[in-house]
Parts: structure tokens; C-alpha cells; sequence
């Protein structure tokens, strides 16, 4: 139960100007992650970060599913992958105990999953593209005529999945003590993600990767 991955929008701002970049720069914007700084919204609204430069082949392979790569020339995808802006925003996604991992009869695994905490995950995606319209300095390619497009990512777009053997101090409401120890058996840790209580909205791998040599700290003076 709890699974949970990050509630993630794409933002595609297309522009006439072509983007002569190869390696664009990397682009994070933390301004909003506890709230809209203007008011009105004091809850957590996420992290907005520039996405990789896409090739006309990458941009087909992201689209396939609703065109066929081959009704696409070759030359239609690379110019619009070089005129293209694209942002991911990312917010929280809330332990739901239905968000859940099930193994059907047939053995086959079955995930069940309903987004939630949505409301600000909205508005910083309205805010992004508010900014985006807005953008005043002509010198540069943003200022230009752009389209924009967003979407939320799908179940199939999973990424940083989380959850599932969460921790805490209440074996009713928790798998994992507060060491990552099974409560109910003296010889079980768990530090992958699934020991996760929530999932925030940046890539959890360093906290995973700290939490795993606190853990194992811990059993070295438990061992001795």
C-alpha cells in the first residue's frame, strides 16, 4: 500500500527562433517548492527543472504511441525538436494506502493508482506557462511567438517510485521502525525507496543513498 511516484507535467513551449544547442544548460527552479511566494497558495508546490535536448528520433520515439514514426518525416521532427523549450515540473505525491501494488491470481503483478495532491501541482504548472506568455526580454528566443503544450504524466511514466514498506513509529500505520528495521522481525532492513513515508518533489537518490549508510552504521554497532 502507499505506492507513490511524482506528480510530473511536461511543458513544450515551441518557438519559430531555432535552438542552436547541442548541450543546453541545466535549469532548476526552487522558488515555489513551499508555496506561490505572491500568496494566496501556502502549500508545497514544487520543483520546475529543464528537461534534455530532444533529437527529431527521441521526439518521434515520445509521440509514437499517437503517430506512428513512420507517417513522420525525418525533417519535420528535428525542426520541431530544435525549436522546442521543454520544462518538467514536479511536485509531491501524497501516501494514499489504495495507491497499491497487488499480485493477481494469474501472478501477474497489478498496480492501482489515482492521483492526488493535485491542486498545487496545478497551479505551478499555470504559473510556468503564465511566465512563459509573459516573458518580455526580446533579445532572447523565449520572448518569441511560442505554442505551448502540457501534460500530466501517465502511470506508464513512472519515475522514483516510492513507498509501499513505509517507516515510522507505529507498526499499525508502518512496515519499518525509524531504523528501517521490519517491526515484527530482528533480521530484516529495507533502504530501497519503499521505505519512503512520502514522496517529495526532487530525485530521491542521494537521500536513499544517505539513508542506506545511516542504516549501515547502525548495524555495524549493532554487530559489532
Amino acid at each position: 500500500r502507499n505506492y507513490m511516484f511524482h506528480n510530473s507535467t511536461a511543458i513544450v513551449s515551441l518557438t519559430l527562433q531555432r535552438e542552436a544547442v547541442v548541450f543546453p544548460k541545466t535549469l532548476g527552479v526552487n522558488d515555489f517548492y513551499w508555496g506561490d511566494p505572491k500568496g494566496g497558495y501556502d502549500l508545497p508546490m514544487g520543483h520546475v527543472q529543464l528537461l534534455e535536448y530532444m533529437s527529431g528520433q527521441t521526439l518521434e520515439g515520445e509521440i509514437e504511441n499517437w503517430l506512428p514514426p513512420a507517417l513522420v518525416p525525418d525533417a519535420l521532427s528535428q525542426a520541431a525538436a530544435e525549436r522546442m523549450l521543454s520544462m518538467l515540473i514536479i511536485s509531491e505525491d501524497l501516501p494514499q494506502p489504495e495507491n497499491r501494488v497487488r499480485l493477481n491470481t494469474d501472478g501477474r503483478i497489478s498496480l492501482d493508482y489515482t492521483f492526488g495532491n493535485l491542486e498545487g501541482h496545478n497551479r505551478l504548472v499555470d504559473i510556468v506557462k503564465d511566465s512563459l506568455a509573459g516573458f518580455v526580454d526580446h533579445a532572447h528566443p523565449i520572448s518569441q511567438h511560442h505554442f505551448q503544450l502540457d501534460s500530466l504524466l501517465p502511470l506508464y511514466g513512472t519515475a522514483h517510485q516510492c513507498g509501499t514498506v513505509r517507516f515510522g513509529g507505529d507498526s499499525a500505520t508502518s512496515v519499518l521502525d525509524r531504523d528501517c528495521k521490519a517491526h515484527d522481525l530482528d533480521n530484516l532492513y529495507v533502504v530501497d525507496t519503499s521505505f519512503f513515508a512520502s514522496a517529495n518533489a526532487v530525485n530521491p537518490t542521494l537521500t536513499t543513498v544517505a539513508n542506506a549508510l545511516r542504516v549501515a552504521d547502525l548495524l555495524v554497532d549493532r554487530l559489532g
